[in-house]
């Protein structure tokens, strides 16, 4: 066990320590970015319509982006962070979208040493649970 870790944010970092990035890999340039008070915990999924969902901030927000500007679309707020990958399937024509909620371990365990950093205290349900979301056209 390691018990004397320390985490303490560096001063660019208090506005923010989580973002998302787009990138034209072309021109080896950043597009956009979106930033997040929170750490970061989730995986990136951008479909072929445009969209980028992104979900791992502790306000347990699941968000919908614009890929080419990077604005917030939707958002729906879940049971708890999410860390899980999104994916994307299609049945009768209908395109869905599916994350799973549950705040796990190491998120928990980094968002202990954040508020200790920061002398706050953060609360996110642990829990596991699978959110489906239909894409309308």
């Amino acid at each position: 066990e390691i018990a004397d870790i320390e985490l303490l944010p560096q001063k660019e970092a208090k506005d923010h320590i989580g973002e998302l990035q787009a990138w034209d890999l072309n021109a080896g340039k950043k597009v956009w970015t979106s930033t997040f008070k929170s750490h970061n915990w989730g995986p990136v999924l951008t479909t072929g319509g445009g969209l980028v969902f992104l979900g791992g901030t502790n306000d347990r927000y699941f968000r919908a982006f614009d890929a080419k500007m990077g604005k917030i679309l939707w958002q729906q707020r879940t049971n708890s962070g999410v860390t899980g990958v999104p994916v994307s399937y299609q049945i009768d024509g209908v395109q869905y979208i599916a994350v799973q909620s549950g705040w796990g371990v190491d998120a928990q365990r980094k968002q202990e040493l954040l508020d200790k950093a920061n002398g706050t205290k953060t609360f996110v349900p642990q829990g596991g649970v699978l959110w489906v979301f239909a894409l309308t056209k």
